[in-house]
């Protein structure tokens, strides 16, 4: 048996079997696809290096922090790739401070509150890089980068709406329903907003595509008060 230290690898794939993860699946589903399993991996490494949840909070926030200052000054023929990939790795590193948390036994309410802040920066931050990227192709002078700051806003409202109107407990026990498909598809697609830094000459179009897509998430956070009687 594993030492509560030193979990073998085991002890880390077992998290994928935790309610979370099939949570996930309804309301993150491209996160769960995408970067779930390459956190495992890299929490695994960083167990077996000695990191903890919390350093690997802190350099993930530091690759947000640095999103726009790489789609502001890398060579414009690599700034979107730049971009798109420090997106990336923010998400697997999103997801392997929690999965080190919990199989080390490491998690508090400190580090969720935490992670929230962050996790709500880096959104923050890309979207104010693809509007960045949008500007220095299309020359918008600065306006895309404003009109993405908007989405980011939207998006942080969101948020907050969602968490002042969630049930207690957080997730949703019962099995979907099948209108609740589309709002679960549409959800989960924020996964995959890194992709939108290489739209090239669609940059215009992907930051009101950013605009769109927060505006529908308040939208959807707003549905708990439409079904109350």
């Amino acid at each position: 048996m594993s030492k509560p230290n030193h979990p073998s690898f085991s002890d880390f794939a077992a998290d994928l079997r935790a309610d979370y993860y099939a949570q996930e699946w309804r309301g993150s589903w491209a996160v769960a696809l995408c970067f779930r399993r390459p956190g495992l991996v890299v929490a695994w490494l960083c167990n077996r290096l000695g990191l903890t949840p919390m350093a690997v909070t802190s350099f993930a926030l530091l690759v947000a922090l640095a999103i726009p200052a790489f789609a502001a000054w890398a060579p414009p023929g690599a700034a979107p790739l730049v971009v798109f990939l420090a997106g990336a790795i923010y998400q697997i590193l999103d997801c392997t401070d929690g999965t080190l948390a919990r199989v080390t036994n490491c998690t508090s309410q400190t580090g969720a509150d935490l992670d929230f802040f962050i996790d709500m920066t880096q959104w923050a931050m890309l979207y104010i890089a693809i509007g960045i990227l949008a500007d220095r192709a299309l020359g918008g002078g600065g306006t895309w980068a404003a009109v993405a700051g908007f989405a980011a806003w939207a998006r942080l409202m969101a948020r907050v709406i969602r968490d002042r109107l969630r049930p207690p407990g957080g997730g949703d026990a019962r099995p979907p329903r099948l209108l609740d498909y589309p709002s679960m598809f549409i959800g989960g697609l924020s996964g995959l907003i890194p992709l939108l830094a290489l739209a090239g000459q669609w940059l215009g179009a992907a930051v009101i595509a950013l605009v769109i897509y927060s505006l529908l998430d308040i939208a959807e956070a707003l549905v708990p008060l439409a079904e109350r009687r």
